[in-house]
């Protein structure tokens, strides 16, 4: 897309805001995909030389990385670089922002689902193209590659404690840091094999910068203007914002990302629409990557398990129709939007009874961070993000054909569980607004009488 002028209305994935001098230009963007962390590039290539000179053919990078940091110039560079708290860092910003994740868990996990993935990563041509050479999404990997971002988002976030040096949830960044090395190196090393296998002129080079920053927002921006709004009126405040924003601008530092562009919560907005802008861009591979998210959640075990319909009623409630329509995403029934209007409400309640009821909203964010750690974090298949999917020569994720889409069709209306329970939900909601709205009625007719 070109660029639009200042002043102008921009709509795009269901989303409007007025273009300024503030946004980003394509020309401004575009540099930064030829561009790469060239320290966590080095530094793997120091831990490879000495993993191969060593007896000791230990596969984790991060601990030849600490083992070897004294004795090497440039892992020392990268170690001191990942030890060194920048000055912007505020440890009780960093506290209450971590807060933010579990006071909305719900929301942001489903927002993550239908929006993270469905309406970023999958349709972000460069970043799309990286993985499915990596060789984990198709419909049967997926699930595990979606728990392993999460377990990312949890460790990040359980605790100040974690994100500190040598805390739990900065060894896994700084492991993270080095896993997007590793792809980046073996994409490049495939291109010097067969150099039609990665377009580098189009997408730029594997795990870029302008990727990194996309990824940034993702994690911190969407969750709010993009996705927890689209739930319904959630009490958010510029505070909490700012504070969930410092937390990712910090992660961005960890894993070699320019923080300029979240400085500020002007600034991470302005970056955020200007990436909408310039880089979302469904293709053929977005409709593979989104036909596999669908195969996957459908055939979870029961109470997660979700229907094709919820999914696609979700994904267009909150990506808006023209994008979903581009990814092929079915037109569900009117069912299926009902319960997913059921799921809003839901969310939308909890989190105002947690505005308004401090206590209670200590008690849910203690038990959202207690059970996700422990059901996520803690799980026997936890990952330590070694470099699993290794991109090959003639290896991509492609389409993965799901039969029990047309058994289920078949059989008549499909719907799951928790979409049965959301209905009631609403049904329930529902009920007591008319009975309200009756009892109000019928106060005001019996005040009225008095007064006459």
């Amino acid at each position: 897309m070109s660029n639009p002028q200042p002043g102008e209305k921009v709509t795009t994935c269901g989303y409007s805001f007025t273009w300024t001098e503030d946004h980003l230009s394509k020309e401004e963007l575009e540099p930064f995909r030829q561009q790469y962390d060239e320290l966590g590039a080095a530094a793997l290539e120091r831990i490879q030389a000495i993993r191969q000179e060593s007896q000791n053919k230990s596969t984790d990078v991060y601990e030849i990385l600490r083992d070897n940091h004294e004795n090497d110039p440039v892992l020392t560079r990268f170690w001191d670089e990942v030890h060194t708290v920048p000055s912007w860092v505020d440890w009780d910003q960093i506290a209450r922002g971590q807060q933010f994740f579990y006071r909305y868990a719900v929301a942001s996990v489903v927002g993550f689902a239908l929006q993270g993935f469905m309406a970023e990563n999958a349709v972000v041509p460069s970043v799309v193209e990286v993985l499915v050479r990596t060789g984990g999404y198709s419909s049967r990997m997926l699930l595990g590659r979606l728990l392993e971002t999460v377990q990312w988002i949890i460790q990040v976030t359980h605790s100040a404690v974690s994100i500190k040096p040598d805390g739990e949830g900065h060894i896994a960044t700084v492991r993270v840091r080095l896993l997007h090395a590793t792809v980046r190196h073996r994409i490049l090393q495939l291109c010097q094999q067969r150099p039609d296998y990665f377009d580098t002129e189009t997408y730029g080079i594997p795990v870029n910068t302008l990727n990194s920053i996309h990824s940034i927002c993702m994690f911190c921006c969407n969750r709010m203007w993009l996705q927890l709004p689209k739930f319904g009126p959630t009490p958010l405040g510029q505070r909490q914002i700012a504070d969930y924003i410092a937390v990712f601008r910090y992660l961005g530092y960890l894993v070699g990302t320019p923080t300029g562009y979240f400085e500020t919560v002007e600034k991470a907005k302005c970056t955020m629409e200007s990436l909408m802008v310039h880089e979302v861009r469904p293709t053929e591979t977005s409709r593979v990557m989104v036909d596999n998210f669908l195969a996957c959640v459908t055939n979870l075990p029961s109470p997660f398990r979700v229907s094709s319909g919820f999914v696609a009623a979700g994904g267009r409630w909150i990506n808006g129709d023209k994008l979903c329509d581009e990814l092929a995403l079915e037109r569900p029934g009117v069912v299926y939007y009902l319960s997913f209007v059921g799921f809003c409400v839901f969310a939308t309640a909890l989190a105002w009874a947690q505005k308004l009821i401090p206590g209670f909203d200590a008690v849910m964010v203690n038990f959202f961070r207690k059970q996700l750690y422990n059901g996520i974090v803690q799980r026997k298949s936890r990952t330590r993000f070694d470099f699993k999917y290794v991109p090959q020569v003639g290896k991509k994720t492609g389409k993965v054909v799901d039969d029990s889409k047309g058994q289920a069709s078949s059989r008549g209306l499909d719907i799951g569980l928790a979409e049965i329970i959301f209905l009631v939900f609403l049904g329930g909601c529902l009920f007591i607004v008319v009975r309200a709205a009756i009892w109000a009625h019928a106060g005001y007719r019996w005040l009225t009488a008095c007064h006459l």
